[in-house]
């Protein structure tokens, strides 16, 4: 059974009436590859999420990532399967964030449209497909604490990467199956470390990017 609107008002996927279509976020950080980075998504008593962690590049030589997911909540309450459900966007064009604070650092926005019910020895999800989009809250240099910002995310902007390159062959993105939404801290080979901090108010599937023109970051594709 799929999360469904039909609606062409914004539909939420994270904050706003629907704060519960999801499950609790599972990280995914390099330390599956041997590092030290680690991250948490903590939702807070505003109804917002906090995406933060450390970035660390020395114990992998440079590289690093850290990263948290949500997935819809399956149909059966009691069931920890994330493939039980999944958001049907079909009849939307992108997704909007809205920001509170950032701090100059680049985030990408990683969506997955595989089932991952194979699972390896170790109950991790074996690697995929994704689609990613990155994006910037404000400008400045790394460490500065940024006014919010709304960011529109187009499909279309959304490029296919597996284990983190990019997928050429990865035929068309499916958003009336997208299975699970998240976050993820590169480290760009050094050129981003430490700690950082992004706030969530809301991740909304929409028709067209939200009506404050001026206060919008357009994510191109």
């Amino acid at each position: 059974m799929a999360l469904d609107s039909r609606s062409t008002s914004p539909f939420f996927l994270f904050g706003g009436p629907n704060q519960s279509k999801t499950q609790e976020a599972s990280s995914s950080d390099d330390r599956v590859r041997g590092g030290s980075s680690q991250s948490s998504l903590t939702s807070l008593p505003n109804n917002c999420a906090l995406f933060e962690g450390h970035l660390d590049i020395e114990t992998l030589g440079g590289a690093g990532f850290a990263s948290q997911y949500q997935y819809p909540l399956p149909e059966n309450e009691g069931s920890k399967s994330s493939n039980a459900n999944v958001w049907n966007l079909s009849a939307y064009e992108g997704i909007g964030l809205d920001v509170g604070l950032g701090d100059g650092k680049v985030y990408t926005l990683v969506l997955k449209d595989e089932d991952s019910q194979d699972k390896r020895d170790d109950g991790r999800e074996r690697a995929g497909i994704n689609w990613e989009a990155e994006f910037r809250v404000g400008e400045g240099t790394t460490g500065e604490e940024m006014v919010g910002k709304k960011v529109w995310v187009p499909w279309s902007a959304l490029k296919p990467t597996y284990r983190g390159k990019k997928k050429e062959d990865a035929g068309e993105f499916k958003p009336g199956q997208i299975r699970r939404i998240g976050f993820m801290m590169r480290s760009y080979f050094g050129s981003q470390q430490g700690d950082f901090r992004l706030d969530l108010r809301s991740i909304t599937a929409r028709k067209q990017a939200s009506e404050d023109a001026d206060e919008t970051v357009n994510i191109q594709g």
